[in-house]
């Protein structure tokens, strides 16, 4: 079912529980095979959140399952860790001006344990969570009709996006970053849900955050991947790996700074104004 609201959706209540109940049964039905991938196990949690943020000033139950949803990602967080690890070091390895530090994350990547696949308990306990989810969603109500409960959660999420960015401009610091990308994968989220009021105007910019939280995203797995370094390589092919990952975050960070800064560039109050404008028109 496309992750969008829909002119069939009578009342924001219905659109919260019909999108809800189909990425978290998507969830559930992945946890099922044989191998499941846990990239797209968290995925559907992550487009849930994303969902229920949107409604979050009129949803009151959101912080109870918010909190739900996050716990249940949590247990299967640790085997998506180690595949970004292998494939930022992947990524790093291609041979390119550092040809030292490619080596190297070459050869780190080649004394990494290998690869254990997803503990069937950890598995279980996540679709076992992730139903219960389910279930309560079809009772979630959203308290607000019309624009008015799409509005307030999507200028809560942009102002927070405009507010974070500064902070990371400031600090330049790899957590502040990862901070303003939850948001921006959040307001990503809304941005896919609302497309259909206006594809043309909102696919570009869909396509733009996008973009956005995967630069971030590459530049946060590099800030984990530093800490690690030292465990796996000798000082010389560390300090090697190291000076790529540093340069590497630089370009992502100015390229993510430069990019946020146009997405971000006007304020909340007229973007939600213009967007309730399409919507009314939208819903005639």
């Amino acid at each position: 079912m496309v992750y969008a609201i829909s002119p069939d959706d009578k009342t924001p209540t219905k659109a919260l529980r019909r999108i809800a109940r189909s990425e978290l049964g998507t969830a559930v039905k992945l946890a099922g095979k044989s191998d499941p991938s846990v990239h797209a196990l968290r995925k559907a949690i992550k487009k849930t959140r994303g969902l229920t943020r949107l409604f979050a000033p009129h949803f009151s139950d959101f912080h109870k399952e918010n909190d739900a949803l996050a716990e249940a990602a949590r247990g299967i967080s640790g085997l998506r860790d180690d595949e970004v690890m292998r494939a930022s070091l992947i990524r790093l390895g291609r041979e390119g001006p550092d040809l030292n530090g490619a080596s190297a994350a070459r050869a780190m990547l080649d004394a990494l344990p290998a690869t254990q696949p997803p503990k069937e308990g950890d598995i279980s306990t996540f679709a076992k969570r992730v139903t219960e989810i389910r279930k309560r969603a079809k009772d979630w109500e959203v308290t607000e009709k019309g624009w008015p409960a799409y509005e307030a959660g999507l200028h809560e999420t942009l102002k927070d996006c405009r507010k974070r960015l500064k902070t990371a401009q400031k600090s330049r610091a790899g957590l502040d970053l990862h901070h303003w990308r939850t948001r921006v994968k959040q307001h990503w989220y809304h941005t896919r849900l609302l497309a259909p009021i206006w594809p043309e105007m909102l696919h570009p910019r869909e396509d733009a955050l996008d973009t956005l939280g995967e630069l971030i995203g590459d530049h946060h797995d590099l800030h984990v991947l530093e800490t690690k370094v030292p465990e796996h390589l000798d000082p010389e092919k560390a300090k090697a790996l190291l000076a790529l990952i540093r340069t590497e975050s630089a370009r992502l960070e100015a390229e993510a700074f430069n990019l946020g800064a146009r997405i971000f560039a006007e304020p909340p109050e007229p973007l939600c104004d213009r967007w309730g404008a399409w919507f009314e028109l939208w819903k005639a």
